[in-house]
């Protein structure tokens, strides 16, 4: 079963792109440029995995992590590594996207998805 993740992106472009690049038979990829619908579909779906850009309209990546269940692993998308988080992130990618390092890191939550006892969660 794919893992389901949720990106979140002003930038419809690299959302476009995002969801080009990582989507396969194992990973479904949901977007949104809308970080009001992204954290009402989250709650309302929780996904498997969560990228966040960190400059948003009005908000945050690390905001809007700490309104998240805490559980569901999450990745800050930034153009600024230095910035100042609150919330824990397994990973900060800095733009322009390491393609190489993102997929690494998507295929370990899909290996991890995939264990005995992980399936359905």
């Amino acid at each position: 079963m794919p893992i389901r993740l949720v990106y979140v992106d002003d930038e419809v472009d690299l959302l476009e792109l995002f969801a080009d690049m990582f989507s396969s038979s194992e990973v479904v990829i949901e977007t949104y440029s809308d970080p009001v619908r992204a954290i009402a579909a989250i709650r309302d779906n929780p996904p498997d995995l969560i990228f966040l850009d960190h400059r948003l309209p009005r908000t945050t990546g690390d905001q809007i992590a700490r309104q998240l269940d805490p559980a569901i692993p999450r990745a800050l998308v930034t153009g600024d590594v230095t910035v100042q988080l609150e919330s824990h992130f397994e990973a900060i990618f800095e733009k322009p996207f390491p393609i190489a390092k993102i997929r690494e890191f998507i295929q370990s939550h899909v290996a991890r998805n995939a264990r005995p006892g992980n399936v359905g969660k």
